[in-house]
């Protein structure tokens, strides 16, 4: 591990690989779950629980996953053959998973989802555990750490673009939105492209950080696993951080999930009109946004701007999103702008997280960043999973009808109240947990120091 700067091409050639696992992760969070229960035919109820279950078990391997990769000697490294391997699996399922055969019962529908999901999941966790535990050990200097990171998020946002964008262009391109026909070919085109960009982004890092992926030999690894989570789960610094971040991303994702239900039926916008005009120019902004939020970080350290864009971004969505005027693209256009800003300083929680580690390598003097990330990635996926989960009993509970094309006022009032205040109230929640987080900058450049100094000597 080096306290140098790293050249352009690692750090792009490291992050390249998030355009693919996030363009897998939003277009299925976006387009999965509609697909299944209008497309498919797919209960609400029976389909958010396939995709909880899915998700909950990806969780439950990501600590598993790492705790594997901390240990894993190769003449490729402990990390990158996870990339590979992973990135090839994610590549395969993805297309499995938008491609159902033709299905005439509920069981069978929901069995298909459950079993196709799973496999997507865990090529999920085999690949993305042991790329952002890599990301931890490329460097060991804090700005750089936040500019590994803030690349990471770059890319990231590249594969959302590419995971929302390429299927609704598919499908405004074949003509009738509406049509059940067009919006099968539409997504199974998407996932055939989705599915080459993984596979492509997998294998461009894992050539790209040939060399870097390195265990320190002065660090010890050798800890069973029960220990290691024992030790994980009291560690005061860690859980404050986890608990925020657990919190913020199940309204992330209940956001994600239920966004085509409220513009179509609340404010009676196109899926193409909101793709392009709201979706796209948010995750631009967002994106370039982290220049800003990079800057912020160096100038005030991270837990301020971390705080505050969170906490911004869902007073934002308290207050705008029942106020949305029917058939409008201007005021959710505005909110997209400014609400794009505020979700960038979310790369500043990945960077805190390597803090911890360092907090915690002090400590036990144990290196154990997979296992960390391993956790950090479960708590995400269990937020995934509350917030999949949630979307589809919500949608039951408020009277929503998969078999029409329209729905009540009553039901698009609802749907307002669930996208705004009830998606927003887990972004104030979590900004207001993470203000426990007691690991301040000054102590992390001390305890940086101290490890250096313990390297040096050992």
């Amino acid at each position: 591990m080096s306290q140098k700067f790293l050249s352009m091409p690692v750090k792009l050639g490291y992050g390249l690989a998030e355009t693919g696992i996030t363009a897998v992760q939003l277009f299925s969070q976006i387009y999965l779950l509609k697909f299944y229960t209008e497309i498919v035919g797919l209960n609400p109820s029976l389909a958010g629980v396939a995709l909880a279950i899915s998700v909950i078990w990806d969780a439950v391997s990501d600590p598993l996953m790492g705790n594997i990769s901390d240990k894993t000697s190769s003449r490729w490294g402990r990390r990158r053959p996870y990339i590979l391997i992973g990135g090839i699996l994610l590549s395969a399922s993805i297309l499995l998973l938008f491609s159902p055969p033709q299905l005439n019962t509920q069981f069978g529908k929901f069995l298909y989802l459950l079993i196709t999901y799973l496999t997507v999941n865990t090529a999920m966790t085999v690949i993305s555990v042991p790329l952002i535990a890599l990301g931890g050990e490329l460097t060991f200097h804090r700005d750089e750490r936040t500019s590994i990171f803030g690349w990471r998020l770059f890319f990231s946002n590249i594969g959302m673009l590419i995971g929302m964008i390429v299927p609704a262009a598919i499908l405004q391109s074949l003509g009738d939105e509406n049509s059940k026909a067009n919006i099968q070919s539409s997504r199974l085109q998407a996932s055939e492209i989705v599915s080459c960009v993984i596979l492509f982004t997998s294998m461009v890092t894992f050539w790209a950080t040939k060399g870097r992926d390195i265990t320190p030999k002065a660090i010890p690894t050798g800890e069973s696993l029960f220990r290691s989570l024992k030790s994980v789960l009291s560690n005061r610094v860690f859980l404050p951080l986890l608990l925020a971040f657990v919190v913020a991303t199940i309204g992330r994702t209940f956001n994600s999930a239920i966004a085509l239900y409220y513009y179509q039926y609340r404010l009676g916008l196109k899926e193409s009109q909101v793709v392009i005009n709201i979706l796209l120019p948010f995750f631009v902004v967002m994106m370039a946004s982290i220049a800003f939020w990079i800057w912020l970080a160096k100038r005030f350290g991270k837990k301020k701007p971390a705080f505050f864009g969170v906490f911004l971004l869902g007073i934002l969505t308290v207050i705008a999103y029942p106020l949305f005027p029917y058939g409008e693209l201007r005021p959710p256009l505005i909110v997209a702008f400014f609400g794009g800003i505020f979700a960038g300083s979310i790369l500043i929680m990945d960077s805190i997280l390597t803090d911890v580690v360092d907090y915690d390598e002090w400590k036990t003097k144990v290196k154990r960043e997979g296992l960390y990330f391993g956790f950090w990635k479960m708590g995400i996926k269990f937020s995934q999973a509350i917030g999949i989960g949630l979307t589809g009993f919500m949608l039951d509970f408020i009277g929503f009808d998969q078999s029409t094309a329209t729905q009540s006022s009553d039901v698009g009032f609802r749907l307002a109240m669930i996208f705004g205040p009830g998606v927003g109230f887990f972004f104030i929640l979590g900004a207001l947990i993470f203000l426990a987080f007691p690991l301040t900058d000054r102590k992390h450049l001390a305890i940086q120091k101290i490890l250096l100094k313990r390297r040096a000597t050992s």
